[in-house]
């Protein structure tokens, strides 16, 4: 236990202050290659939901696992409506729609009509980023003050955590999730900074496992 909170202490002081990073990977890395962008983590994102609402048969996006929650239909369909309400009250409006009424709308019934839901709420989402001159300006979250970049950055979360309740739908019907798409759109997969022989040359690396070990 003393080990792990020696770790936890020694990644969160690392992520805090940069230049505990070695000055060999900084001159190595000048340009990182992992994104940390709105736009670009959004349409990643949406690439990593559409592969979920894929795997999905239409057949089974009524599925509920448990009577008292929400089918796979209502679950992608919620994400969307919520993609839709942050965007909404980033631009300083407020999307005061009614999810039942949503749900039970003929044109949502089916899978291709969902996925088209879906697909156009990230839109949305993304074009309302791009849209705005200063994301640190003031807005509200339903009544709370925060910045349009905080709405952003919940509305992210929102959508991670939604996407993530998917895959127990498709383990219970047989169907293998996809993969992680944590880091890289489609196609973008970047070389690595630092190869892994050098890596373990580096005094961070070497800090990390004397602790570990």
């Amino acid at each position: 236990m003393k080990k792990i909170l020696l770790l936890t202490g020694f990644l969160i002081f690392s992520c805090k202050n940069p230049s505990t990073l070695d000055s060999k990977i900084q001159k190595e890395s000048p340009n990182y290659t992992v994104s940390c962008d709105l736009v670009y983590d959004y349409e990643r994102a949406k690439q990593f939901t559409f592969k979920y609402l894929d795997a999905m048969p239409e057949e089974y996006y009524s599925f509920k696992p448990t009577p008292e929650i929400l089918s796979f239909r209502e679950e992608a369909i919620h994400l969307g409506l919520v993609n839709y309400r942050y965007a909404a009250m980033i631009a300083g409006s407020y999307d005061a729609s009614n999810e039942k009424e949503i749900m039970s709308r003929e044109e949502l019934q089916s899978k291709k009509d969902v996925v088209k839901w879906v697909s156009e709420s990230y839109e949305v989402m993304i074009n309302q980023i791009k849209l705005e001159d200063d994301l640190s300006a003031g807005t509200y979250y339903y009544r709370w003050s925060c910045s349009k970049e905080c709405l952003a950055r919940k509305g992210f979360e929102h959508q991670s955590h939604h996407r993530g309740k998917f895959a127990i739908y498709l383990r219970l019907k047989g169907i293998k999730p996809p993969f992680e798409q944590l880091i890289f759109q489609d196609g973008d997969r970047a070389p690595k900074d630092i190869e892994d022989k050098n890596w373990r040359e580096t005094n961070n690396f070497k800090k990390y496992k004397k602790i570990v070990d």
